[in-house]
Formats: structure tokens, C-alpha cells, sequence
């Protein structure tokens, strides 16, 4: 009975969708051996806990790829031609967009992009 009551939290949309299927097909194993291997590994509060502590890492995700796309690596942490917290603050920004608006990474990274210039131009 746990186990069935761990698999229906594993077999719910979203984990499949966010979790099961991309991780099973980028490790090259059967979704249902990644099932397993969840099962064995977490229990049932772990399990109904974990998709929220994704969303959140895909968040950070989100924000560190921005980051590096906007190559802030090196205008803010190397060169210095714009402040930590003018990086930190166009990150942000974009990542909400993303995550919470909808917004697509290419038009956040364009607009990101634009808000540089303005800055460097300063």
C-alpha cells in the first residue's frame, strides 16, 4: 500500500512531465527503473516535498544560465563595468518573467541584453 501510494505521487503530471521523463531519457535508463530508484531513495514525504524544492532549483537554474548567457561571468564579476547588484537585479528580474509570467528565455535574454547596453552606456 505505501508503495502504490509512492508510485501515484510519481505517476502525477507533473512529476512525469518536470522530473521522470527528462531525467530517465537524459540518463538513458526506463522511466520506470528511475521510478525505483526514487522509490528506494526518499519516502513519502520526500516524495510529495520534492517537486516544489524542483521548481525552486529550476529557478536557480533559470537565474545562473541567465547569468552566464548574459556573460555577467565577465562584465560584473571580472571587468567590473556593471555592479554585482545591477547583475543580480536584471537576473532576477528575467528569471521571475520567465518562471512566473511566461515570458520565453530568448525574448528575457534579448530584453537582459538591452538593459546592459543601457547601463554600459551610462
Amino acid at each position: 500500500k505505501y508503495e502504490m501510494m509512492k508510485l501515484r505521487v510519481l505517476h502525477s503530471f507533473k512529476w512525469e512531465k518536470d522530473l521522470i521523463n527528462p531525467l530517465a531519457e537524459e540518463f538513458g535508463i526506463s522511466k520506470e527503473e528511475f521510478e525505483d530508484i526514487l522509490m528506494n531513495h526518499f519516502d513519502m514525504s520526500d516524495l510529495e516535498n520534492m517537486h516544489a524544492t524542483f521548481e525552486i532549483a529550476n529557478r536557480e537554474k533559470i537565474k545562473r544560465q541567465m547569468h552566464l548567457d548574459l556573460r555577467l561571468y565577465w562584465l560584473s564579476d571580472v571587468a567590473k563595468l556593471i555592479s554585482e547588484e545591477d547583475a543580480d537585479r536584471i537576473c532576477h528580474q528575467l528569471t521571475k518573467d520567465i518562471v512566473q509570467h511566461g515570458k520565453k528565455y530568448e525574448d528575457a535574454l534579448e530584453e537582459g541584453r538591452a538593459q546592459i547596453v543601457e547601463l554600459l552606456r551610462e
